[in-house]
């Protein structure tokens, strides 16, 4: 009975809220982002018409149009392929468009269809379409449209996804395949979460954010991080990027911790590695961002006046020679709260009321034998209220723990609670905005573990 009391009331809420909305977007108007070391490809496409972008260092742009409307969508270095498909004749229209020439060609696949839940994938000779008909197999198709032959797996495919520089990878059951000499052999080791995406040619990161290590004929779990659904990420010397609502984070791939953030002034759905920088790319809106650019989460101790001083943007995978502390799980542990939730898997401090100062923070916190400072963007802060995504870190003479901040409701990271954290809710909840991380942690004011209508319901009834 509450939740359907909560249910309505935010029915109510989000009428009011959305009424001065903007222009009207067709529904039938879908985006593609996908990303290799060529950059990352942007597709918008509706009816028989796309609108093709590439990020890189040099950004291509074109509008193709053709003569069926376009199912679904796939780029791989430097070719964007449109499929279109008429049910009553079981054909399948494959059109390749090659971005550095500005050339477009089309062939026609007969008895092939698109379910919902086909899955298809580009390598850099052929595309690789599941068999609708037969869940266990798949065809491959030259991009001139020549035939090049079948493959069948014991099991049925769950994904497929083309690999980093070449290659392709193939999931059937609990098993991932690579193709090699033409075909597909097994990899040992870990079972692996779909949908897949390659951050580099030794690294796999699934759409829910586990990341995997590929090593020739095997393949081995390392960690999860936080980030959207469907997120690009990709590698810089041993560094992972990873988007995360308006943030890049930076994970050392070799303990999975994370070393460094950016925010960006939009959300970033891609990234991609663009001579030694990293480029994000929104839904429209794209920048280079240096790894210097970055605010490191390492904390420098051998400082002059023996203070903890972050290291002003200096990414943490410069830092490597600099004899850093690392950080330990099991000596975090030492660090508690009566008061807030300390979650030593995630380095998050959850469940700070709004208006919690500094100083009331520091004394809700028990971190004997640690020094504490709050940063906010980099930079100390020493009073006024705590808000989400600021950092706490702790240090000693043997390690550093760095905590991300999340103030119930405080979705903004503005330290209290007003309209713009509600129409940032109601925007998520709508579809018309995306956030990930900490910023999940302050959104769900219910403690239910889910960020829903029940809670804008009830930031609506704190403010």
């Amino acid at each position: 009975m509450k939740r359907a009391l909560c249910f309505c009331l935010c029915v109510l809420i989000l009428l009011f809220a959305t009424l001065p909305t903007s222009a009207y977007v067709s529904q039938n108007t879908r985006t593609y982002q996908s990303a290799d070391d060529t950059g990352v490809y942007s597709i918008r496409f509706s009816g028989g018409h796309a609108d093709i972008i590439r990020y890189s260092d040099h950004t291509i742009s074109a509008g193709v149009d053709v003569s069926s409307p376009i199912r679904s969508v796939c780029a791989y270095r430097g070719k964007a392929v449109l499929l279109c498909e008429d049910v009553k004749r079981a054909q399948l229209s494959v059109y390749v468009y090659y971005l550095d020439t500005d050339f477009l060609e089309g062939f026609v696949i007969n008895d092939l269809l698109l379910y919902h839940n086909t899955d298809y994938a580009c390598d850099n000779g052929a595309i690789y379409i599941e068999n609708y008909r037969d869940t266990h197999e798949l065809v491959a198709y030259s991009y001139s449209g020549e035939y090049r032959g079948r493959y069948r797996f014991d099991s049925e495919i769950n994904a497929i996804c083309g690999g980093y520089r070449g290659g392709v990878y193939v999931v059937a059951g609990d098993t991932i395949y690579t193709l090699s000499d033409g075909r597909f052999s097994a990899l040992s080791g870990d079972s692996v979460e779909t949908p897949l995406f390659p951050a580099d040619s030794n690294t796999l990161v699934s759409g829910f954010g586990a990341v995997y290590a590929v090593d020739k004929n095997s393949i081995s779990y390392r960690f999860t991080v936080d980030m959207d659904d469907g997120a690009a990420a990709c590698v810089i010397d041993h560094t992972l990027y990873v988007p995360c609502g308006n943030a890049i984070n930076a994970y050392d791939l070799s303990s999975g911790e994370k070393i460094a953030y950016y925010h960006a002034a939009f959300q970033v759905i891609s990234v991609y590695a663009s001579s030694g920088n990293v480029i994000a790319v929104g839904e429209s809106s794209s920048l280079s961002v240096g790894r210097r650019d970055f605010t490191s989460l390492i904390i420098q101790n051998d400082t002059a006046d023996g203070e903890s001083k972050p290291n002003n943007g200096q990414n943490a995978a410069d830092q490597g020679d600099r004899n850093q502390p690392v950080q330990n799980r099991s000596a975090a542990r030492t660090i508690s709260s009566n008061v807030y939730q300390v979650d030593h898997t995630r380095y998050y401090i959850a469940d700070i009321p709004v208006q919690t100062t500094v100083a009331a923070f520091r004394k809700n916190m028990q971190y004997d034998g640690y020094t504490l400072t709050i940063y906010r963007d980099g930079n100390v802060k020493k009073s006024g209220n705590v808000g989400t995504a600021m950092t706490a870190v702790f240090s000693s003479d043997e390690y550093n723990y760095t905590y991300e901040l999340a103030v119930i409701g405080d979705i903004t990271g503005e330290g209290n609670r007003n309209s713009r954290d509600m129409n940032t809710l109601l925007d998520y909840l709508c579809g018309a905005a995306d956030f990930n991380g900490v910023y999940t942690v302050a959104s769900d004011v219910n403690r239910d573990n889910r960020v829903d209508v029940c809670d804008a319901a009830e930031l609506k009834s704190m403010m």
